[in-house]
């Protein structure tokens, strides 16, 4: 009976197990052939997103260029021959480019790469109604039909403006969806595919097979689904919109452009090599004889499927368990930085009541020598904690970030009691820069932390001693490089230590965001990537140099910045008229509200004070002898930006000055209202209003700022 029983079990074996191999190995061949698909989808996808991303970045730099070049010209110097003929020779090279052309703000065109009718105007074109509401910043239009060229292009616009902010016209370069299809063609493969350009709203703007059925995807596409879903990309399976095809694709967003690229491969093509495949394994599975063989086999794997099962398991156990480490130290970065930011802005608070009553002292001491060194020395102090809560600031992100010329070696200079405080004494640093250094053009604030969080990791990879040399030279890029740097002028910024260094693999991930091999609590792992971010979004690089043993080089290469003239450095404000003005005074700490009452009117103006947005109204309601509102920024119930909306929109003419503890303010507004940052001197405060009160008159008339 056990007999039979075993030959019936073996019988159906024979049958049963071949079919369950054949089944399982169809499947997994189907995966093989989907993943690899999927690989050769994501890699042409890369090719296009790249080939976009450097189309793109081209056209930004020739209207710079032509931004530059027209700057300081009037209309009539723009409108000359020369101009045109430089906007020729620049498109000349440029494959992608129809056109490129300068118009004025009533949309008639004043240069031209080609020919044109002076009397067209392509005032109702919608990218040049973008740039006149309001500044597009590099602008994306959809395709049109050129008034000129009679060719299909889409245009990429800047807003040209007035020194005082009007709209002065645009510059757009006319880039042909053909050029695009063409590249799509070559970098695809030779199958049936689709390949897509396509604005962030849906507009198609170049699409391989040269096609125009269908211009814009809708909004309930399951391409323009997933970009709202995840912007950053994904593979997907669906029907295209304009042949109803089931493809599979992806799509890359050109960064930091408000376009996508997307590349898909017929569904059907890419399973045509599973069914070759599975008559193979259809014919393996009928010549399977050795049922035996065919049993332990299966034994075998599944005893190593559960192994790795296992195995799997155990690393997304790991992997989870430090995303959760990662995310904790985030968030505990996050809330220290949030104190940071808070505490210094209470303070500053404190420094403005301490600062601004020394300065009001000093002015009041004047024959005692001995007392005057004294408060001389309490206000260095107080300026140096200034100098400190503006380093809390930066730390805790709070700062307003904008470019500057900056001479390096004299940031580096500041920066060293701090330096030789973080490194302590058994670490040494050195300085190496070349006494005709030129500046570079960055925000000084971000280059000092990035220094900073440089000099730290260079000390942590030398527990017990070494030296840290920070190093400048400038240098010369004649091509595009593998760093990704433009031609152009460079200073490349250098921090090297001598310590352990880095593998091959712990160099190729070092700027990857939160990795990082301190130990938990040791570190972010957000520092290389932050300095990564501010060297890109300056248009230089980040390079790494390390090898096991022989220490770390951090290169930061930055733009180099056009000197400024001896005289720029000065204060043009202390030539500014003084004039007693009365003034309302907004703030809602007691102190800082009597301390700079004092110093206003010490200064011959007439004060009213208020310690809140709604009083403010009410005392300029009662009085309108006001010709100055000085207010606060962080107040209860209603901010200083809110506030000065609500003046502005009652007394437009009014003149007003923000001050504020904090570097930056937590909300951007369209108003353009000058600022005053807390903690300051009384010359800091006359010489701001005084600017404030002449910018006024003298865009309203010397007596427009008094309300009547």
């Amino acid at each position: 009976m056990t007999s039979v029983r075993l030959h019936r079990l073996l019988l159906v074996a024979s049958l049963l197990i071949p079919a369950i191999v054949f089944v399982a190995a169809a499947y997994w061949n189907r995966g093989e052939v989907l993943r690899e698909s999927e690989d050769t989808i994501a890699r042409t996808a890369s090719i296009l997103h790249e080939h976009a991303r450097k189309v793109f970045d081209t056209v930004d730099l020739a209207i710079g260029r032509v931004d530059d070049r027209i700057w300081s010209m009037s209309w009539e110097e723009i409108a000359t021959p020369e101009t045109s003929a430089f906007l020729r020779s620049l498109k000349a090279p440029l494959e992608q480019a129809v056109s490129i052309w300068i118009t004025d703000a009533s949309g008639h065109v004043r240069a031209g790469s080609q020919a044109w009718d002076p009397a067209v105007t392509i005032s109702e074109r919608e990218w040049f109604k973008a740039q006149q509401e309001q500044n597009a910043g590099t602008y994306i239009s959809a395709v049109f039909e050129g008034k000129a060229t009679r060719t299909l292009s889409f245009a990429v616009s800047r807003r040209r403006s007035t020194r005082d902010g009007r709209f002065d016209g645009i510059i757009h370069v006319a880039l042909s969806p053909e050029y695009f299809a063409r590249f799509f063609e070559k970098a695809a493969p030779p199958v049936p595919h689709e390949a897509e350009l396509v604005r962030a709203d849906g507009e198609i703007l170049a699409r391989a097979p040269l096609r125009w059925a269908n211009t814009r995807l809708e909004a309930e596409s399951l391409l323009m689904q997933s970009i709202a879903s995840r912007p950053e990309g994904k593979v997907l399976s669906g029907n295209s919109t304009a042949d109803r095809r089931e493809r599979i694709y992806t799509y890359r967003h050109v960064v930091p452009y408000p376009v996508y690229v997307a590349f898909g491969i017929d569904a059907d093509v890419i399973l045509i090599r599973w069914y070759r495949h599975l008559r193979i394994y259809g014919a393996v599975a009928a010549l399977s004889a050795l049922v035996l063989l065919v049993v332990s086999w299966l034994a075998l794997r599944r005893a190593q499927s559960k192994q790795q099962a296992l195995l799997r398991l155990r690393q997304e156990s790991e992997q989870r368990l430090a995303a959760e480490q990662q995310l904790l130290q985030s968030q505990k970065m996050e809330s220290i930085g949030q104190l940071t930011g808070g505490i210094a802005h209470d303070f500053n608070n404190l420094l403005a009541v301490i600062l601004g009553n020394l300065d009001l002292l000093r002015k009041r001491i004047k024959d005692d020598e001995r007392a005057g060194r004294l408060l001389e020395g309490a206000i260095q102090g107080a300026q140096r904690g200034a100098a400190l809560t503006q380093r809390l600031l930066a730390f805790a992100r709070r700062q307003d970030l904008t470019p500057q010329v900056v001479d390096v070696p004299k940031l580096v200079s500041d920066m060293t009691d701090l330096l030789s405080r973080t490194l302590g004494s058994n670490i040494r640093i050195l300085t190496q820069f070349p006494p005709d250094l030129p500046p570079v053009e960055v925000d000084p604030n971000q280059l000092e932390m990035a220094l900073l969080n440089l000099v730290v990791n260079a000390r942590d990879a030398m527990p017990t001693s070494g030296t840290i040399t920070i190093a400048a030279r400038a240098e010369e890029v004649l091509r595009l490089n593998e760093i990704g740097l433009s031609a152009g002028p460079y200073i490349c910024i250098s921090v090297s230590d001598t310590g352990m260094g880095m593998d091959s693999a712990t160099l190729a991930r070092a700027i990857e965001p939160f990795f990082t091999t301190k130990g938990v609590g040791k570190g972010t792992g957000l520092g290389l990537s932050m300095i990564h971010g501010l060297a890109v979004q300056s248009n230089g690089a980040l390079r790494l140099k390390s090898a096991i043993g022989s220490g770390t080089t951090a290169e930061l290469w930055l733009p180099q910045g056009e000197p400024l003239p001896e005289d720029a450095a000065r204060d043009d404000r202390t030539h500014l008229p003084q004039r007693a003005c009365t003034v309302l005074l907004v703030e809602d700490d007691p102190l800082v509200l009597m301390g700079a009452a004092a110093m206003l009117e010490d200064l011959g103006h007439t004060v009213f004070e208020a310690s809140t947005g709604e009083a403010a109204l009410a005392v300029l309601q009662e009085n309108a002898s006001v010709d100055l509102v000085i207010t606060d920024y962080a107040m209860p119930g209603m901010t200083g930006l809110e506030l000065a909306k609500r003046i502005r929109s009652r007394w437009p003419e009014m003149p007003i000055l923000l001050v504020s503890g904090h570097a930056a303010l937590a909300e951007r507004t369209e108003l353009d209202i000058p600022r005053l940052t807390k903690p300051f001197l009384q010359e800091e405060l006359a010489l701001a209003i005084a600017a404030v009160v002449t910018s006024s008159c003298e865009a309203t008339g010397d007596a427009a700022f008094r309300r009547s």
